[in-house]
């Protein structure tokens, strides 16, 4: 009865973002997208010698940011507020910003089935996953926009895995094996990384 409680809960805790794309399309538009082309023809050639299908690691972070309204010469002046989100690759370990305001929270799913991938195992330690974070909001998103620092405050920390094929390519006229992933889920169709995402706070509803 322990066993199988114990098993029960490790699988409500595997969540994970929705298979939605066609595996063999999302290799092609990967693959694509690395050859490069100019007038049609690939700028980059490499060879996919081997593939499998994976689960890598991911972190979704949201902060409460403030800005302003303290210190003597801030007294009663404007506060600017609001949520942060950022999206944190544990595999390749660097956080990305997510658009909280355009796309909502991350919709994640719990299925009974982890199909036949595997569980890649983070490469970061906790501690630095919330150090990494944070510099990043500091300094790409919070200086960027605003000119200076805010004060932040974790609202959310949640763990959880992406669909994808894991490719081992060799570009030609090199021995070295380099790792690149095709992702399943929804963010696949946006944008591979996430990127070009735009940071809307000032239009927040």
């Amino acid at each position: 009865m322990v066993k199988r409680l114990q098993s029960r809960k490790k699988e409500q805790d595997f969540l994970h973002t929705d298979i939605v794309r066609n595996r063999e399309d999302a290799i092609n538009e990967k693959a694509k997208l690395m050859h490069g082309s100019i007038f049609g023809k690939p700028l980059i050639k490499f060879e996919i010698i081997a593939m499998r299908d994976v689960w890598v690691p991911y972190c979704y972070l949201v902060y409460h940011f403030e800005l302003g309204g303290r210190g003597p010469f801030k007294k009663g002046g404007v506060v600017r507020d609001g949520k942060v989100a950022v999206v944190f690759d544990l595999n390749e370990v660097h956080p990305v910003q997510y658009d909280i305001y355009e796309n909502g929270d991350i919709k994640l799913v719990n299925k009974k089935s982890r199909e036949d991938r595997e569980i890649m195992k983070a490469n970061i330690f906790d501690k630095d996953i919330l150090e990494q974070t944070e510099k990043h909001i500091q300094m790409r998103i919070m200086k960027r926009f605003y000119g200076k620092s805010g004060d932040l405050k974790l609202v959310t920390k949640q763990y959880f895995f992406r669909p994808a094929v894991e490719m081992d390519i060799v570009y030609k006229k090199s021995d070295t094996i380099n790792k690149r992933y095709a992702y399943l889920d929804e963010f696949g169709i946006q944008s591979e990384h996430i990127l070009g995402l735009k940071y809307r706070v000032e239009h927040k509803s």
